[in-house]
């Protein structure tokens, strides 16, 4: 007698839960980030915007390249020097590797804006 009343109060417990979910979708679905018939309640601002590029003189782009080619870790045991005018930036010296020449270059091209890059700087061993 207590195994049929058990078994008829576990019927009854799993036809209750088993009424619950709708049978034309699953159980756990995540509702629209932002449903169709709504609009966000306030703009969210682009993520992605720059600041306006800033002009610098000439001085002050020669001054922080130079300032970054000194300070940069990797270029530690390189000699090199940024020269600027208004239509270029002409960076002399030596290096001793590939990887060292490619990150003065693109130190450079960071701060020169429209400037173009002359590249006179040596490698010592080639990789």
């Amino acid at each position: 007698m207590k195994l049929v009343l058990v078994g008829l109060a576990f019927a009854f417990v799993v036809s209750a839960l088993a009424q619950q979910y709708p049978t034309n979708q699953p159980p756990y679905t995540t509702p629209p980030t932002f449903p169709q018939d709504q609009t966000p309640r306030q703009q969210m601002p682009p993520d992605t915007k720059a600041p306006p590029p800033q002009n610098l003189s000439t001085a002050q782009v020669e001054q922080k390249i130079q300032d970054k080619l000194n300070s940069e870790p990797d270029l530690s045991n390189a000699k090199l020097r940024a020269k600027a005018d208004q239509q270029s930036v002409t960076l002399t010296g030596t290096v001793d590797t590939d990887t060292q020449h490619d990150l003065a270059v693109r130190i450079a091209r960071s701060y020169a804006g429209d400037r173009k890059i002359v590249d006179r700087v040596e490698v010592r061993q080639r990789s």
